[in-house]
């Protein structure tokens, strides 16, 4: 494993305090731990020989290192008997990315070691990094994985935050669209929608993924760790069943454009057959005076072709006035 790989390391002890340790102090061998202390390890896990290194050097086994540092992994939470091993996910604030480009995060965590490892940069590490250097970090293993989860969920709750005011705005203007303005809205609520199916996508196995955490987990270092886990689980939830709600709204705001569309449509359908229906009798009665043949009525008087007119004007007054009294117009 290269120097790159290694983001950060620190050696925490159960006061919150921690000590950075360099990429010198994992070179030939693995940092000691003392009683009351664990070692936090964040690593890159897109730089070459991460696998090789979590292997040989942190001494996991090859099924624990497939589950870490493979590509597309879903929310999920496995158990050992001498840890476990977790991938979540958070939302992406990088800048030029999409937040629903959800970011992986893998996590082993046992007694006195967590690895992290992500491949791109997410704010939670920072929160985590920040409390370190306040003495106020993660005072055990189970503490440091609650807390990296509860920095995520934070996160993707701002962001469905947003989404959330952002198609409020959208329904305000659906309220007042003109009915030549409902293409970009429609744009902008499939977009939401896509958006919202994405985020579900990775949010939903995290769900069942901190449910399982807290159901199976064989122990806790301490009691109030387990019901902080349920009670994110139960935030995960209401973010799963606000995930849910929003995709109902944006259906609904997307029906309402359609039904915007489509009396636009068939109001002017009507109108085009009122038309023809104007039309057709005298354009039948001008085909017929058109024929090029022997015997057409008038057509040597001087007086015919006002005669004429004042026939078709009359013919459309009374279609007018039968129109009306039918309530076709």
């Amino acid at each position: 494993m290269t120097p790159q790989a290694l983001i950060n390391a620190f050696r925490i002890d159960n006061n919150g305090k921690g000590v950075a340790l360099s990429w010198d102090d994992f070179a030939t061998s693995f940092p000691c731990v003392g009683d009351g202390e664990f070692i936090w390890v964040h690593l890159d896990w897109m730089e070459p020989g991460v696998a090789t290194w979590l292997t040989a050097q942190a001494g996991l086994e090859a099924s624990i290192v497939d589950t870490l540092a493979t590509r597309g992994t879903r929310p999920s939470v496995l158990f050992y008997d001498h840890g476990y091993s977790m991938n979540l996910r958070g939302v992406n604030l990088n800048k030029e990315f999409d937040p629903a480009d959800m970011i992986s995060v893998r996590i082993w965590c046992s007694d006195k070691l967590v690895i992290t490892l992500r491949n791109q940069h997410m704010r939670a590490f920072d929160d985590i990094r920040a409390s370190i250097a306040e003495n106020a970090a993660p005072t055990s293993s189970d503490a440091f994985v609650l807390t990296l989860a509860e920095r995520l969920v934070f996160r993707i709750d701002g962001e469905i935050r947003n989404l959330e005011e952002n198609l409020d705005d959208l329904e305000d203007l659906i309220e007042d669209v003109p009915e030549s303005k409902t293409l970009p809205l429609r744009r902008k609520t499939a977009d939401m929608r896509h958006r919202l199916s994405r985020l579900r996508r990775h949010i939903a196995p995290q769900r069942d993924a901190m449910a399982k955490y807290v159901e199976q987990k064989p122990g806790w270092s301490d009691k109030i760790h387990k019901r902080r886990a349920r009670t994110l689980t139960d935030r995960v939830t209401r973010l799963v069943e606000e995930l849910d709600s929003l995709r109902e709204r944006t259906q609904i705001a997307n029906d309402s454009l359609m039904a915007v569309e489509t009396e636009r449509m068939n109001r002017t359908m009507y109108w085009l057959t009122v038309i023809a229906g104007l039309f057709l009798p005298i354009s039948f009665v001008t085909g017929l005076l058109g024929v090029n043949v022997g015997g057409i009525p008038a057509a040597n008087s001087s007086w015919g072709f006002l005669g004429v007119s004042l026939i078709l004007a009359a013919v459309v007054g009374f279609e007018v006035w039968l129109f009306k009294k039918m309530r076709l117009i």
